[in-house]
């Protein structure tokens, strides 16, 4: 009898730790079909033997390769005519330049047609404020206007934090660094591309002691956060339980919770002395400085609820006097019953030509507010 119960109890013992082992098996093998959509809270690996050289050839010899600025766009503005004047200049990343719009859908090509005045855009996709700050530095003499926007959308304020883009983009920036600015000693200094060509970034990527490891280690926001990510392969059960709480607070913490657009105590540092920076360099070239607040529909959704995580920047701009106009809050006068702002959104979120004539819209007022335009 005794030795009935036992093997009685060993089989309701066996059995659920049976269907819990095959269970884990199955998870660990159908986990690897989530890789790519979870692909971003995995550690970003990158090795001469990763690398294609003739791919990194083609990069550094193509057209949108800038050794000063990391890349440009193959025309470094959008939609110029020479033999047109211009009121503004505008720069910063695809927000300014009109990405998901054709040249007429830009908020540039609106404002054009709302008051007769020309806006030249020189803003390129994927920037940090600091590649903005520094095009403008490199171009502004050779376009003069009487007014110098700088665009500041919050993807720039991040990026500014990024010196090998790799680790803020991914596989589509495999070779692309950006200019940086380091504070050291109560100072900002610049850290430019290290390559010009290919054989210099196979090298630094064979040669674990160069500098710009260090400088990664150091100065590089993402590259930091990405050491601290798990790697992807076995056991996968374990790697996705680690990364399970990222996971669920991107997909339904509150954005108030933390400060999406200044992700560390020098990020708003940063971006300040580049504000600073470019409000000086405008006015040291005989131009009015404007800086004008873009948002994504999704951001418009955060700032309805009340929450505005640009409050620092705001106060800054607020307490040094400088120009800026927020088309958030022409924005969410217009659109007061849509929570969403579905009608304003392209495909990939950026704005439609909807919303970018909204921003037209709101610049305009607000020139004309500060007197910089005639009425309108």
């Amino acid at each position: 009898m005794r030795k009935r119960l036992k093997v009685l109890a060993s089989k309701f013992l066996f059995a659920p730790l049976a269907c819990l082992v095959l269970t884990v098996v199955l998870i660990e093998l159908l986990l690897p079909l989530l890789h790519s959509r979870f692909a971003g809270f995995f550690r970003l690996s990158i090795t001469t033997a990763s690398v294609n050289r003739d791919n990194a050839q083609r990069f550094f010899s193509s057209k949108t390769f800038d050794p000063e600025l990391g890349w440009d766009s193959q025309t470094t503005t959008r939609h110029y005519a020479a033999t047109k004047p211009y009121i503004a200049q505008s720069y910063g990343d695809s927000f300014v330049h009109g990405d998901e719009v054709g040249l007429e859908d830009t908020w540039q090509a609106h404002f054009e047609r709302l008051t007769g005045e020309a806006i030249l855009n020189l803003g390129v996709g994927g920037y940090g404020l600091d590649q903005a700050v520094l095009k403008f530095e490199k171009y502004a003499r050779h376009y003069p206007t009487r007014i110098a926007m700088l665009g500041l959308y919050h993807q720039m304020f991040r990026r500014a934090l990024s010196y090998h883009s790799f680790y803020y983009f991914g596989n589509n920036f495999t070779f692309a660094f950006k200019p940086i600015f380091v504070k050291r000693d109560g100072q900002f200094e610049l850290i430019r591309p290290p390559c010009a060509d290919a054989a210099c970034f196979m090298e630094v990527l064979s040669n674990p002691n160069h500098n710009v490891w260090q400088w990664l280690a150091h100065y590089d926001y993402w590259y930091q956060a990405n050491k601290e990510k798990p790697v992807l392969g076995f056991p996968n059960t374990i790697k996705y339980m680690r990364i399970l709480p990222q996971i669920l607070r991107a997909r339904y913490g509150h954005p108030g919770e933390e400060n999406y657009y200044f992700v560390n105590t020098g990020a708003l540092d940063v971006v300040e002395y580049l504000i600073d920076r470019f409000v000086h360099d405008s006015r040291d070239m005989g131009m009015t400085p404007v800086c004008v607040m873009l948002y994504a529909p999704a951001d418009l959704r955060v700032i309805k609820d009340g929450i505005r995580l640009d409050d620092e920047m705001l106060k800054f701009l607020e307490a040094r006097g400088i120009l800026y106009v927020d088309t958030a809050q022409y924005i969410l006068a217009q659109y007061r019953h849509d929570d969403r702002f579905k009608a304003l959104s392209a495909p990939q979120g950026h704005l439609n030509s909807r919303g970018n004539l909204m921003v037209a819209e709101a610049l305009a007022q607000g020139l004309a507010s500060m007197a910089l335009l005639g009425y309108w």
